[in-house]
């Protein structure tokens, strides 16, 4: 098989799979991924896709007791074979719904969640703190401390930047003060605030931590007398 038509060949796998990864893309908060990653993830959506349009021709057999014929894995590995459009066309529309699907596993750290049930794992399945507590629901209304230029914001968050981009934050219903003094300065209704997070101090005054987990148990030191 030449390396043309074997390249072409993968596309019917890459394509639909590449369709369900732009998805997750776009409705996830992540670390910018290599081109080997997008090729892989590509690739093995791409294989999930198909795989759920054979499920899908097995139960229109089962129920309307319709054969149609799956082509991707002959056309795969034949290349005299004819490649079906139709097949791609379903398949592509089905990667749609994949991407969806994947998007709210990771958004909703269902596989995480279940690996802490099982006591598999302990991670919290965001790329860092910052994420943790942006996509958390911890409560909303903070105090952020800017110490550099001795300024304090005690507002909500209605948005911020995720981990891979500019660190900004949106506040509402904004109160500045001098963060030394606690003079408060002005009262605003939004405040765009673009600062380097590692810069800031961010209290949550209405963090009630046993909403969140079980609060561990403060071990006190024993001295021999």
């Amino acid at each position: 098989m030449e390396l043309s038509e074997f390249t072409f060949r993968i596309i019917l796998i890459f394509v639909p799979g590449l369709i369900s990864f732009l998805i997750i893309d776009k409705l996830t908060i992540h670390k910018e991924f290599k081109i080997h990653q997008i090729i892989i993830s590509s690739l093995i959506l791409g294989f999930l896709c198909y795989f759920s349009y054979y499920l899908m021709l097995l139960l229109v057999k089962m129920a309307l007791k319709i054969n149609i014929k799956f082509s991707f894995l002959q056309v795969l590995v034949d290349k005299n074979s004819i490649i079906n459009l139709k097949e791609i066309v379903f398949v592509t529309i089905i990667s749609i719904p994949i991407g969806f699907l994947s998007t709210f596993l990771l958004n909703y750290k269902v596989i995480v969640r279940i690996a802490h049930r099982l006591k598999i794992s302990n991670k919290f399945g965001d790329i860092d703190v910052w994420s943790y507590i942006m996509n958390s629901k911890m409560p909303e209304w903070v105090i952020i401390r800017d110490i550099e230029n001795d300024l304090m914001y005690e507002g909500w968050i209605e948005a911020f930047s995720d981990s891979t981009g500019v660190d900004e934050l949106f506040l509402r219903d904004v109160k500045v003060y001098k963060n030394s003094t606690a003079e408060e300065c002005y009262e605003i209704p939004g405040l765009y605030l673009p600062r380097k997070r590692e810069n800031l101090i961010i209290e949550f005054p209405l963090l009630n931590f046993s909403e969140y987990k079980e609060r561990p148990q403060r071990k006190e030191n024993k001295q021999n007398g």
